[in-house]
């Protein structure tokens, strides 16, 4: 008699254990545990939702997850997290932000500027690249020459310096990879690494009809949005164009108005009159008018004015974030302090005794500021709390930076000294 050699069925018998059991809450978490193991990113995101319907036990699940390899999941895990009431919940939020460890990990002195008395110029722009873990610099050093530094965030190793040759408008659009520069009515975007023009001539050239446009604002996430304005005399125009197709979405003619640049500084920080919103939907233009200030609020895509701020006192608008909730919030100087304010409705969240500049995380979890002793805050506007103060500058900062993933913040100070702020290696893991 032929016997048949058994076949090991423990594999299937494991599966099929992890989902059957005599207990429906058993049965859905095992289940979801399973899920969170081996699935794709979508079915790891859906069981993570599916978690958080039970309680302290899924939440455990949702903690896990943010050890997981997958960026998005990761973030699925801290937008839940952030809306339990848990105190699990709570401290994994807590120990998951990088700030309470970071340290300065490079000081920044050296900028190779190709100028007359190069001491006297401080950045036009100052940003971090997403998407290849880079500072970006601009000088604006003469009416004929502009230069941008690049340094690598974890070295502090120079990547790439190079000259425009002649003064222009500069931002930065998809998470960093396109820059979008200006010389007189003309704009056109560059590859961020090679420095050529995205598209064939002439078709990636726009010509605005704003004889020289003096602010520029450029959508940073995936919309490939940027916004001009101009203003001489009495009058001025608003635009706002694609630049990957090279179309004009929004134009806009205004009179008796100033769309001008702001400065909380002598020495550098520079802020424009327009931002995007994250998500590219909102269009902020600030404007002047003697001793009467006014926040315009647009819709790019429909170009319709949809809210206007009036006799807002003393204000700038440094950064803005996209809530989780559709709640759109601000962040800058008001009234001689640092405010987060909701900004259709113009109701203020959160105020501190701290000093320009300051900037949010895109999402509207994590607000950054400044003090009178030149110190970086970083606070959790979610627990309302502070998460840490960096010290190391010792002159007023004139800039901030953060990465969107928050591992990184990059600061300038008028004393012509920049600071990369992260987590050293030796401190990541414990």
């Amino acid at each position: 008699m032929i016997s048949e050699k058994p076949t090991d069925n423990s594999n299937v018998m494991r599966e099929h254990d992890l989902v059957s059991s005599s207990s429906p809450a058993i049965q859905g978490l095992e289940g979801i545990r399973y899920r969170l193991r081996g699935a794709s990113t979508k079915e790891k995101v859906d069981a993570l939702l599916e978690a958080f319907q039970y309680g302290h036990k899924g939440i455990d699940l949702v903690i896990q997850a943010l050890g997981d390899g997958v960026r998005e999941v990761r973030e699925s895990a801290l937008l839940l997290l952030s809306y339990s009431s848990e105190a699990t919940a709570e401290q994994a939020l807590w120990n998951y932000l990088p700030f309470t460890k970071m340290q300065c990990l490079h000081t920044l002195t050296e900028f190779n500027l190709d100028c007359y008395k190069p001491e006297q110029h401080h950045p036009y722009y100052f940003a971090i690249a997403d998407y290849n873990n880079t500072l970006i610099c601009y000088w604006d050093l003469s009416y004929k020459q502009s230069f941008v530094n690049i340094w690598h965030l974890e070295t502090g190793q120079s990547k790439k310096d190079f000259d425009l040759a002649m003064a222009h408008e500069f931002g930065l659009g998809k998470s960093g990879k396109v820059c979008i520069i200006s010389f007189q009515d003309i704009l056109w975007p560059l590859d961020t690494e090679t420095q050529e023009p995205i598209g064939t001539y002439p078709d990636y050239l726009m010509n605005t009809v704003q004889t020289a446009p003096h602010c520029l604002a450029v959508c940073s996430t995936k919309q490939p949005l940027l916004a001009t304005g101009y203003t001489v005399g009495k009058t001025g125009e608003l635009e706002i164009w694609d630049y990957e197709t090279s179309t004009r979405r929004f134009h806009h003619q205004f009179q008796d108005w100033a769309l001008v640049p702001l400065g909380n500084l002598p020495l550098g920080n520079y802020i424009s009159p327009l931002l995007f919103t994250p998500d590219g939907k909102l269009l902020v233009a600030y404007f002047k008018q003697r001793l009467q200030n006014k926040l315009h609020l647009w819709n790019t895509e429909t170009g319709e004015l949809i809210q206007t701020l009036d006799n807002l006192p003393a204000m700038t608008v440094n950064g803005l974030a996209n809530r989780f909730d559709g709640q759109i919030l601000a962040c800058g100087i008001r009234e001689k302090k640092v405010c987060v304010w909701e900004l259709i409705g113009d109701r203020i969240l959160y105020t501190s005794s701290g000093v320009a500049p300051c900037l949010m995380s895109s999402d509207g979890r994590v607000l950054i500021y400044c003090t009178d002793n030149y110190e970086i805050v970083v606070w959790d506007l979610a627990m309302n709390r502070k998460l840490c103060t960096l010290h190391g500058h010792t002159a007023p900062i004139g800039y901030l930076a953060m990465s969107s993933d928050r591992n990184f913040i990059a600061s300038y100070s008028i004393d012509r000294t920049i600071k990369i702020w992260g987590v050293p290696e030796s401190l990541k893991y414990l």
